[in-house]
């Protein structure tokens, strides 16, 4: 699939193996709700972020008739009696929080136990993604042959597979398999994340030739115990592993009529047993402002050229565009810049610091550190010494 764009991958499995892919934990939707806390200020102070973060919606959700959002993170209020305040992070909300929110998973979610937040729903997600010359771990069509040949335990009675499909040629836009049902306190499922991201219109980075997702859904009393077990230890990937050992296991089918004596694929054990060294990441995998850049490229690029044809080459009105724009950006989009500009900010300085480390060390091995102690490193020169070198 050409022109994929995702974040780089995380891994914690040692040396990076160059046949096989890497792998990242994160956590891909939040809902917790405050019984004890009456004010909206105090629920900015446990996110971490301000009152100017949110806008007002028109409705509400759950129940609650009021609801504040800054992108896809939702804070619900103005309920029953008995609901409380109730926050709701997306997947794509919690790649927003970790965008521009200050606080890691750990600490956001131990202030939330803090003020008595009750958890009721939080998903952990397992991104197994492949690039030119690795292979992933599973393919989704691998597991459901295992399914449908009956080579599989697991606690679960019943499952699901979806394909979506593209009517016009039959094309496969990605497929899921699911363990448990939606309502159930687990449930866990599996799918083709660069289908899904590709589907929503998102690029995947260039090179990635798979991604697949392993998520596992918990509410109530399992996302509380999932939220506590990352306060505790952000080895997030030795509680997703467990849960997936006791709740699935992909077998080598056997003669043996006794299903619990047949041995589990390798596979699987390989996948299990790198989940398991996994620490949770934070990082938000969209490189969005790279993924503007290409599109102004490609599409607005030319419409802005003949803009600047038809008026004579009036670059005042290109720049009031531009201004414009500026002040029409979302705070989202100023969090993105900003970002974006302090990573090209820290990749300068590297460099520069990676060119002096170069100069210091030709001259102490040249000798001319003993002959000329005011030597200039190149890059320092003025214009006239730069010419007298060419």
């Amino acid at each position: 699939m050409a022109g994929k764009t995702a974040a780089p991958p995380c891994s914690n499995r040692g040396v990076q193996n160059t046949s096989r892919s890497a792998l990242r934990a994160c956590v891909d939707w939040v809902q917790v709700t405050f019984k004890t806390v009456h004010d909206l200020q105090t629920i900015y102070g446990i996110l971490g972020m301000s009152e100017d973060d949110f806008e007002d919606c028109p409705t509400g959700i759950y129940g609650y008739k009021c609801q504040r959002r800054a992108g896809h993170i939702s804070i619900l209020y103005d309920g029953g009696p008995d609901m409380g305040i109730h926050v709701q992070m997306t997947g794509q909300g919690c790649r927003e929080y970790e965008t521009y929110g200050p606080k890691d998973w750990r600490q956001f979610f131990a202030d939330c136990f803090a003020y008595d937040g009750v958890f009721t729903r939080l998903d952990g997600a397992i991104d197994d993604i492949a690039y030119e010359g690795q292979q992933p771990y599973y393919t989704l069509n691998k597991l459901y042959r295992k399914v449908r040949e009956g080579a599989v335990r697991s606690r679960f009675k019943r499952g699901k597979y979806v394909q979506s499909l593209l009517l016009e040629d039959g094309t496969s836009l990605g497929e899921t398999l699911y363990f448990g049902r939606e309502q159930s306190d687990i449930q866990i499922r599996f799918y083709e994340k660069d289908f899904e991201r590709l589907d929503a219109g998102k690029e995947l980075e260039e090179g990635i030739i798979a991604w697949n997702r392993t998520e596992m859904q918990c509410r109530r009393d399992r996302a509380q115990a999932l939220a506590l077990y990352i306060v505790n230890s952000d080895d997030i990937g030795k509680v997703l592993a467990g849960a997936l050992r006791n709740y699935i296991a992909f077998c080598v089918r056997q003669n043996d009529t006794n299903k619990a004596r047949w041995p589990l694929c390798r596979w699987w054990e390989d996948y299990l047993g790198d989940v398991e060294k996994l620490r949770l990441t934070m990082v938000a995998p969209d490189r969005t402002v790279e993924r503007v850049m290409r599109w102004i490229e490609r599409s607005v690029a030319p419409s802005l050229g003949m803009i600047f044809a038809a008026n004579d080459g009036d670059m005042d009105l290109i720049m009031r565009y531009i201004i414009d724009g500026m002040d029409r950006m979302t705070k989202e989009q100023i969090a993105l810049a900003k970002e974006y500009s302090d990573e090209r900010e820290r990749e300068r300085r590297e460099r520069e610091y990676a060119r002096r480390n170069r100069w210091n060390e030709y001259m102490f091995r040249s000798g001319a550190h003993r002959q000329e102690k005011n030597v200039t490193p190149p890059g320092e020169r003025n214009a006239s010494e730069n010419e007298s070198l060419l």
